[in-house]
């Protein structure tokens, strides 16, 4: 009996281990071997200067990222539900609403009292890597979201 459970634990271990090595992670140690992030061309705010080249695709650089939030009765009619940014992006809310309410950034615990038909701006920073609720505090409605990718 004593054998027989310790050929089954046994084989136990070799099976876990075996199936361990065949789906273990990839190492990414080379950066070579490490998957490019793809740009995010939402609401991007790019300058030309003459004489300047424009960075490749690969490229990742810190930007200003504008979005136009436009809001009825407490609900997102027009812009993005998922607002896509890089750790260091400037980012720009313009928000447009025919009611009185607070727009709250959770994570960031950035607030904006927006009042009817006056159009408001948030600017920050985006320090924070993570996914982020965008929530109408008076109407008790979830917008969207904040994704903030690291670089």
């Amino acid at each position: 009996m004593i054998a027989k459970t310790t050929l089954f634990a046994l084989a136990g271990v070799t099976l876990t281990c075996a199936l361990w090595w065949a789906f273990k992670p990839a190492r990414t140690d080379d950066p070579a071997s490490a998957p490019v992030a793809a740009p995010i061309s939402t609401g991007v705010v790019t300058e030309a200067r003459a004489g300047v080249p424009e960075p490749s695709n690969h490229a990742l650089s810190t930007g200003e990222r504008v979005f136009e939030l436009a809001l009825r009765k407490g609900r997102l009619i027009s812009g993005p539900e998922r607002l896509e940014v890089h750790e260091g992006d400037s980012v720009v809310l313009e928000i447009l609403s025919d009611t009185s309410d607070e727009l709250h950034v959770h994570g960031y615990d950035l607030r904006a009292r927006i009042k009817p038909d006056e159009a408001v701006k948030l600017r920050f920073t985006a320090t924070r890597t993570g996914r982020f609720g965008l929530e109408l505090h008076r109407a008790h409605a979830e917008l969207g979201a904040l994704e903030v990718y690291p670089r």
